[in-house]
């Protein structure tokens, strides 16, 4: 099970960016609970530096992250200028981390593919706090100025869309295939959930008719495809 970090930029006493009435640290947080609940659907252990309204300390994110050995650090934030027409998407590894490049694409990438928002400003490198004192692979996204009319709508009314593009292209990252989520996975029992998405993932099974009595076919089936996976 892969173990992710959510940052949820900001928080408490730091506001964080405002505009348009609107405050950093709200969109923040909750686009980042958003992101992590789409993360745990897909059996991926879900760690965040905050939950709540509360001030978290740029050294405290990185070292909760580090204390955990999580596989990947992703910091969610809102952007900012002077100039109210400066607007767009881009997101930040740290300078010479490959696979922290690797990571911001794949974020970038995936917000970019869905269409919710295309002013694209690319991928960048920064020598942001979080970025360089976490250990393992971490990126940071700037979803879009809330300082611009038309980027704080898109802050304020897309949060859901956004988190999914975001949860989508840490799935990428992590080769973990995306599963829609329906009528069908959301009957799935709470202590079977876990197993039911793994056997998804693999390709064991299709995920429907959950609690049908299984039949020699399903098992011999089920048996045959674990045959082929390496």
């Amino acid at each position: 099970m892969y173990k992710i970090f959510i940052d949820a930029g900001h928080g408490g006493k730091d506001s964080g960016a405002v505009g348009n009435r609107l405050q950093e640290k709200d969109i923040n947080l909750s686009v980042a609970l958003k992101v992590g609940e789409i993360l745990k659907r897909h059996n991926v252990e879900v760690i965040y530096s905050r939950t709540t309204d509360v001030f978290v300390e740029l050294a405290d994110r990185a070292s909760i992250a580090n204390k955990a050995n999580a596989d990947i650090f992703v910091s969610i934030h809102s952007n900012a200028a002077d100039n109210i027409a400066a607007k767009g998407l881009e997101t930040f590894s740290y300078p010479n981390s490959a696979k922290g490049t690797d990571l911001a694409k794949c974020i970038q990438d995936s917000i970019l593919q869905s269409k919710i928002y295309t002013s694209n400003r690319g991928i960048k490198t920064a020598n942001f706090a979080v970025l360089r004192q976490s250990n393992m692979p971490s990126a940071l996204v700037e979803l879009a100025f809330i300082t611009n009319v038309e980027d704080s709508k898109i802050l304020r009314d897309k949060q859901n869309e956004l988190a999914l593009s975001v949860a989508k292209g840490i799935l990428d990252y992590l080769k973990i295939n995306y599963i829609e989520e329906t009528k069908e996975t959301n009957k799935y029992s709470p202590w079977a959930r876990e197993g039911m998405l793994w056997g998804i993932d693999l390709g064991l099974t299709d995920g429907s008719n959950p609690k049908e009595p299984i039949t020699l076919e399903r098992v011999i089936t089920i048996l045959h495809r674990m045959s082929k996976i390496k």
